[in-house]
C-alpha cells in the first residue's frame, strides 16, 4: 500500500520543526504520471506492464521507511506511514 503520510522533523530533539505532510493529496497526480511512464516505457523498453508494476512496487515499498540524516549543524528525520 502506498504511504499516506510523511512525518518530517528538522532539528534536534528539544528544538526543531515537526511537519506532517499528507501524501494522499498527491494521489490524483498518479494517473497522469502513470500515462507518462507508460509512454516512456513503450518508447524505450516496449515492456509497459513491467515498468508500471515496478513503479507501483517502488511506491508501495516506501511505507514504513525511515530516513535519518544527522550532522553537526542539523538533523533531519523522515518517516513514511
Amino acid at each position: 500500500m502506498i504511504p499516506y503520510l510523511a512525518m518530517v522533523r528538522v532539528g534536534g530533539r528539544r528544538r526543531g520543526i515537526r511537519l506532517w505532510l499528507p501524501l494522499f493529496l498527491l494521489w490524483p497526480l498518479v494517473p497522469p504520471f502513470a500515462v507518462v511512464l507508460a509512454v516512456a516505457a513503450a518508447v524505450m523498453t516496449r515492456n509497459v506492464a513491467a515498468a508500471l508494476r515496478t513503479a507501483w512496487q517502488l511506491a508501495s515499498g516506501c511505507r514504513g521507511m525511515h530516513i535519518e540524516v544527522d550532522s553537526p549543524e542539523i538533523a533531519l528525520r523522515i518517516r513514511f506511514i
